[in-house]
């Protein structure tokens, strides 16, 4: 009996979806409504915990190619300059690869795709917006619409939702709510050549402060950079340009020269869908939830819910798992979302953001401090990305 999975959305977790299906046998489809893949400077750090599920699908040795692995991390504060220090080495007797992976993720996303292409019982369609879909006990039929404005269906068994925070499948098509807070400010990603590493920043430095808190990401072996910051959502749009250069007269080390080649300004959300599975539709990703970006923690999820979306299927349409296994993919990967992901993240965004000096402040230093120096308290702390994987029986 032949299956077929249709994936709306080429985004990273729509991607490993589709290449996870399509390597234990089902024929996927995906459709994105994009004609090509988004380069703006988007999230680029991959926890450690996903590292082995990429090498299952065969595609972390070109990842490392690509990007890197490392080891260290930076927590550094802009008033006084002390940096304090975190590594994963702390993990290496109980992990194989203690380590996280900065790559683009446009660069993954191309990755996949080169995977994909190889593959025969994979189609892939850009320029394809999802514009209706149908569904009933045995199928999902979906509508497209072309950059030429024709229509296309498209008919498969299941249907997975991986279109981004503005969901057409969750928002327009399923009507799902998507329940929570928009943050009041606005988050500026850059992308910069500049030498950090030669004032002693880590390849990923957390700058807590209330006033120049920034996220600092070394983005491949040389001098290129991700600086993201946080600004007035109510400042106009047509002149971030010039604030990027006005705040890293401050913000970047004194005298360091830099060259500006891409930004990318985004609101920030904490919300999730009031469930990720209607019928034969399941939601992945940004589709399904969505956070703000301090700590990485949005892409670790999305991924997670990809490897657990097709394990889940594989059961189901495979091994005769019962349909009720997609409920349970929804109420998992959901709880996941709103009990660790979300308050996680943004206590991360208050952390780095709006930290100023006083007494409060001060206990918190302190604790850092302590982890930093405590192996068991630093292994604790950095293994908690390992608590967002759906665990199967």
């Amino acid at each position: 009996m032949s299956h077929h999975v249709i994936v709306a959305g080429g985004g990273p977790a729509g991607l490993l979806t589709a290449l996870g299906l399509a390597q234990a046998g089902i024929a996927v489809t995906v459709l994105e409504a994009a004609q090509a893949a988004n380069t703006s400077p988007r999230a680029m750090v991959y926890h450690w915990p996903v590292l082995p599920h990429l090498e299952r699908l065969g595609i972390l040795d070109d990842c490392r190619r690509i990007g890197f692995l490392k080891q260290d991390y930076g927590w550094r504060f802009a008033h006084t300059g002390e940096m304090i220090d975190w590594s994963l080495e702390c993990l290496a007797d109980e992990v194989e690869r203690p380590f996280n992976l900065h790559l683009g993720q446009d660069k993954l996303s191309d990755i996949v795709f080169g995977h994909l292409a190889k593959m025969s019982n994979v189609t892939v369609r850009m320029g394809r917006k999802v514009v209706d879909l149908v569904q009933d006990a045995g199928s999902v039929t979906v509508t497209v619409e072309t950059v030429d404005g024709e229509r296309e269906t498209y008919e498969g068994d299941y249907l997975i939702g991986s279109d981004g925070a503005a969901s057409v499948v969750r928002e327009k098509l399923l009507k799902l709510n998507f329940f929570g807070v928009t943050w009041p400010e606005r988050f500026i990603a850059t992308n910069i050549y500049c030498d950090f590493e030669r004032h002693g920043y880590r390849r990923t430095t957390m700058q807590v402060d209330d006033e120049q808190g920034a996220i600092i990401v070394k983005i491949d072996d040389g001098r290129f950079w991700r600086v993201t910051f946080m600004e007035d959502a109510a400042l106009p749009s047509e002149s971030i340009e010039a604030r990027i250069h006005e705040k890293f007269k401050t913000l970047l080390p004194p005298g360091e020269s830099y060259e500006l080649v891409a930004f990318s300004p985004y609101r920030m959300h904490q919300r999730a869908a009031d469930t990720m599975q209607v019928g034969r539709v399941l939601l992945v990703g940004d589709a399904g939830h969505i956070t703000n970006p301090t700590g990485g923690l949005g892409l670790t999820s999305g991924m997670f819910d990809s490897f657990a979306v097709v394990e889940t299927l594989k059961r189901v349409m495979l091994d005769g798992a019962a349909p009720g296994l997609l409920k349970d993919y929804s109420d998992d990967r959901r709880r996941k979302f709103i009990e660790l992901v979300s308050p996680r993240a943004s206590q991360n965004k208050l952390t780095v953001f709006h930290s100023a000096p006083g007494k409060a402040f001060d206990i918190w230093t302190e604790r850092m401090r302590e982890i930093a120096r405590n192996k068991d308290l630093q292994r604790g702390a950095l293994s908690f990305t390992a608590g967002l994987a759906t665990q199967f029986s």
